[in-house]
């Protein structure tokens, strides 16, 4: 018997290969759903706007170094797409992102799990809507399905709640935060192709967090601010640099190797990761309609990426 350790052969390193960006998809949504449900933890001990503007200031310092260069290089083109550049970073930073923060000050990270994996179907409807691309029928039935799933979620599995106006306040900022961060899907096209992802990000957290400041600042004032200890300056270093930094590189490199449509189990996996996160780690009940509002909502992205209508990275919004 031979004691000597046999070497991968070249077909199973190329396995290994293949199996990466699949394996960077799930741990990049894991480390995703993990800002829902430190988000809704921390419900408000941390302030939603100093939370979210710490957050991209951290990310923006995490990539600095290795984006420093090709914004330099593209300084010029940067300045000519400002006005996109700013509006993507308010749709990305304060409406977006913080938002997020504000809705699970009420709502349970469960039910902003579910209504935020809804937002690939939101991004393709909206580019139906602004540019008038065509989506097949099954694009078409995948919205639907995924907005009943939403509408499950957001009226408590009690549909005549919407007759009584009866919402949970939370929810419906949820899906503010949302429809905001499609918008920022959608506006991705309109990036010139010299500017790579990373440096794009660097851009978005560096004008996000400019708009956010004076937010920021009378939240400090007239609201709270951000407290100074240990659990606090710790969420802050996961959220800027795990999952804004790290989540979105895993993601968007898995995109540009097997592609958006593959790539998409992202969103399925946040919503069930960010469940399964919530009822361990928080101790929230998954009720019958959680289950019933899930199944639509994954099942009707799916419907979604059968058909291709829009280039983006529909995980930017985390």
């Amino acid at each position: 018997m031979s004691n000597k350790l046999s070497m991968p052969t070249g077909k199973s390193f190329l396995t290994i290969i293949n199996s990466l960006p699949y394996l960077l998809i799930v741990f990049g949504a894991l480390i995703i759903a993990s800002n829902h449900v430190l988000a809704r933890y921390l419900e408000g001990a941390i302030p939603p706007m100093g939370l979210v503007f710490w957050r991209m200031v951290t990310g923006a310092l995490f990539l600095a170094p290795f984006t420093a260069y090709g914004l330099f290089v593209n300084r010029k083109l940067i300045l000519k797409h400002l006005l996109l550049f700013l509006i993507m970073g308010a749709l990305f930073v304060p409406l977006g992102n913080g938002l997020i923060y504000v809705s699970y000050i009420y709502t349970t990270a469960i039910n902003g799990g579910l209504v935020s994996a809804s937002q690939p179907a939101v991004t393709v409807l909206l580019t139906w809507l602004l540019f008038h691309e065509l989506i097949n029928w099954k694009q078409s039935v995948g919205i639907i399905i995924a907005a009943i799933g939403v509408l499950l979620i957001i009226t408590q599995g009690e549909p005549l709640a919407i007759l009584r106006l009866e919402f949970n306040i939370g929810d419906l900022v949820m899906l503010a935060a949302v429809v905001f961060g499609a918008f920022y899907n959608v506006l991705i096209r309109k990036v010139p192709e010299e500017i790579l992802v990373s440096q794009l990000l660097m851009i978005v957290l560096l004008s996000g967090s400019l708009i956010t400041l004076p937010f920021y600042i009378v939240e400090t004032l007239y609201f709270r601010p951000v407290p100074i200890n240990i659990f606090a300056v710790f969420s802050i270093l996961w959220v800027g640099i795990a999952v804004t930094a790290i989540a979105v590189a895993m993601i968007s490199f898995s995109i540009r190797r097997v592609g958006a449509n593959k790539a998409s189990v992202s969103n399925y996996l946040r919503a069930v990761f960010t469940a399964l996160l919530a009822i361990v780690v928080l101790g929230e009940e998954f009720k019958t309609f959680h289950l019933i509002a899930m199944v639509l909502v994954i099942g009707g992205i799916y419907l979604m990426t059968l058909g291709t209508v829009v280039k983006q990275d529909n995980n930017k919004l985390q």
